[in-house]
C-alpha cells in the first residue's frame, strides 16, 4: 500500500509540469475580452427566432435601393437630398408618412454622430432639436440610422459604445410624450446584431416586412441587406430542440434557408415584397412624369427643371401638401360613406369630425394654391432675369 501511494505521488510530480505547460498554452483573455465573450454567449443563447426571406449584397454608398418601403410607413432619404446641402454627406433622414416631421443624424468635427428631430412649421423645417434620453446616454459614443414607427413612439437606431457587441448595434426605445424624452434604449440582440456593423432596422407594418443592414462577412465598401418577417412576440430557440452550435449558426445568419420553417408563410411574404416593389416602381414612374406649368410656353416635367435649390425644395414641400390633401380627401369620403349607415350617436361625433376635416381640407387647398403660385412666380422671375 505504501509502495502504491509512493508511485501515485511520483506520477503526480511527473504530470505537474505537463499541466503547467498546458495552462501556458491557453492564456487567460484580458478582462474586457472576457466580458465581451460572456455578453456574446448570453446574447447567443437568447437569439430571436426570425424568418429571413431574402438577402442582397450592394454597395454601401447606395444601399437604400434595397429598402422597399411603402409610403404609408414613411421614407428614408439622404440628408443632402432633403435639406439641399452637402454639409452632411453621411447622414440619413427618416421622414414620417405625411412629411411634417423627420429624424436624422448629424456628424460633428470628430466624426461622431448624434440624433436630432425637426418638423415643418409655416412650410419650413425647424432648427434641429436633439433627442433627449438617447444623445445623453453615456453608453453611446456615436448614434445614427434612425427610424420611427408609425405609432410615433417606437424608435429604432444604431449606436457604437459599451452596450454594443462591436461597431454599430441596433437599439430600440420608446418616446415618453409626457416627459418629452426617450426611455432607456435596449439592444435588440441577435441575430440582428454582431461584432460587425449592424444598422438601419426598419419595419413596414403595411407589408409586414422588415429590413436591416450589416457588413458582417462583407468586403470593404459592401453591405448585406436582409429582408425578414417581423415577429409580434419575441421567440427564441429552445436549448432542448437545438444544439449550442445550431443556435450560434442562427445568431450569425449562416444560411437564411435554415429559417424557412413555414414555406407558405415565406411564399406569402415574398409575394408581398414583389407587390410592394412593383407598386413603388409604378409610383416612381408617375413622379418622374409630373407636369408643373410655369407659363403658356414652359412646363416642367422633372424636378431638375427648377432653376434654384430653394424652388426645388419648395416644390417638394408642395408635393407633401398635395399628398396630405389626397389622404384627407380619401378619409373624408370613407367617413361620409360610413355616416349613411351609422347610428344616431355615431352621427353626432362623425358630424363634428367631418366638419373639422372639411375645414382642414379647405385650408390645405388654399395653401397648395398659394404655394403653386409662389413657385411659379419665382421661376418666372428667375427666367426673366437671365434673359
Amino acid at each position: 500500500m505504501a509502495r502504491y501511494s509512493f508511485c501515485l505521488f511520483a506520477l503526480m510530480l511527473l504530470l505537474q509540469p505537463i499541466s503547467a505547460q498546458r495552462n501556458k498554452l491557453q492564456p487567460q483573455l484580458p478582462p474586457e475580452q472576457q466580458e465581451l465573450k460572456a455578453k456574446m454567449d448570453r446574447m447567443t443563447a437568447k437569439t430571436e427566432r426570425i424568418t429571413f426571406i431574402d438577402s442582397i449584397v450592394v454597395d454601401k454608398d447606395d444601399f437604400l435601393q434595397a429598402y422597399h418601403l411603402n409610403p404609408e410607413a414613411g421614407r428614408i432619404a439622404y440628408y443632402q437630398d432633403v435639406f439641399q446641402t452637402n454639409t452632411q454627406p453621411h447622414s440619413l433622414v427618416n421622414i414620417n408618412e405625411i412629411g411634417n416631421r423627420c429624424y436624422f443624424s448629424l456628424e460633428d468635427e470628430n466624426g461622431k454622430f448624434s440624433l436630432f428631430t425637426s418638423e415643418v412649421i409655416e412650410n419650413k423645417w425647424t432648427s434641429p432639436t436633439p433627442l433627449h434620453g438617447i444623445n445623453d446616454d453615456r453608453h453611446f459614443t456615436s448614434i445614427s440610422y434612425p427610424y420611427m414607427m408609425g405609432d410615433g413612439e417606437t424608435f429604432y437606431f444604431a449606436a457604437e459604445g459599451s452596450e454594443s457587441l462591436g461597431g454599430y448595434d441596433i437599439f430600440v426605445t420608446r418616446y415618453d410624450s409626457e416627459d418629452g424624452s426617450f426611455l432607456h434604449p435596449v439592444n435588440i440582440g441577435m441575430p440582428f446584431n454582431s461584432e460587425a456593423n449592424d444598422y438601419l432596422y426598419i419595419i413596414d407594418e403595411y407589408s409586414n416586412l422588415g429590413w436591416f443592414a450589416t457588413d458582417r462577412r462583407q468586403k470593404n465598401g459592401k453591405v448585406c441587406i436582409y429582408t425578414f418577417i417581423p415577429s409580434t412576440t419575441r421567440k427564441t430557440y429552445s436549448a432542448e430542440d437545438y444544439t449550442t452550435e445550431q443556435i450560434a449558426s442562427f445568431a450569425r445568419i449562416d444560411r437564411i434557408a435554415d429559417t424557412w420553417d413555414d414555406s407558405s408563410e415565406c411564399d406569402a411574404a415574398r409575394q408581398r415584397l414583389q407587390q410592394t416593389i412593383q407598386r413603388l416602381a409604378e409610383k416612381k414612374d408617375d413622379t418622374q412624369q409630373f407636369r408643373f406649368v410655369i407659363n403658356d410656353d414652359i412646363t416642367y416635367t422633372n424636378l431638375d427643371d427648377f432653376k434654384t435649390d430653394a424652388n426645388r425644395q419648395q416644390y417638394q414641400q408642395l408635393t407633401n401638401l398635395q399628398n396630405q390633401y389626397r389622404q384627407l380627401k380619401s378619409a373624408l369620403e370613407q367617413a361620409r360613406d360610413y355616416y349613411a349607415t351609422a347610428s344616431q350617436d355615431e352621427r353626432v361625433d362623425l358630424r363634428h369630425e367631418i366638419l373639422a376635416s372639411e375645414n382642414k381640407q379647405h385650408d390645405l387647398f388654399v395653401m397648395i394654391h398659394n404655394m403653386e403660385k409662389e413657385i411659379r412666380q419665382k421661376e418666372i422671375l428667375f427666367l426673366t432675369k437671365r434673359q
